[in-house]
């Protein structure tokens, strides 16, 4: 069942996820090598942790979400201001939909957001939330660190 990439996409802050660039006129966060926790309740609750290496450029991909090649995400609204986080939008895998709401708070070098989807399936409504906790471990990357591949955006 893909219910579990739509449940990925509750990540939407760790693709296909839009966040256009004019969304956030400052980088929110700092580049640099950055560590993420991410934690997710249906269908089976799981617990991921992941290292990677962000450039300036790769900031707004980090942030606007996971990403592969069976579900899309879009965001119509992107608030990242005074340290609080506001996203709404739709997530859409094999035809079904889930609205997606992410909140939370952030500093330039720590984020902390929570997504909530609602996916309907068979006439049932099924609630699905995710948590990603992200801290920079350092200004400068190890060498051979993984690094975030760019993704495609739509503005």
């Amino acid at each position: 069942m893909r219910l579990v990439l739509l449940t990925a996409a509750a990540l939407a802050i760790t693709g296909a996820a839009s966040l256009p660039a004019r969304a956030i006129e400052d980088s929110p966060i700092l580049p640099g090598y950055w560590e993420s926790t991410s934690k997710v309740s249906f269908p089976v609750a799981s617990t991921k942790t992941d290292r990677k290496c962000l450039t300036q450029d790769q900031v707004i991909n980090f942030l606007s979400g996971p990403s592969n090649s069976h579900y899309t995400c879009k965001y119509d609204k992107t608030r990242f201001v005074g340290g609080r986080a506001e996203m709404e939008g739709e997530c859409i895998d094999s035809g079904v939909r889930a609205k997606i709401k992410v909140d939370g708070a952030y500093t330039p070098t720590s984020f902390q957001l929570t997504s909530h989807l609602q996916a309907n399936l068979g006439g049932l409504a099924i609630p699905i939330e995710a948590s990603i906790d992200a801290h920079r471990l350092s200004e400068e990357c190890p060498a051979g660190t993984k690094r975030d591949e760019p993704k495609k955006r739509e503005d």
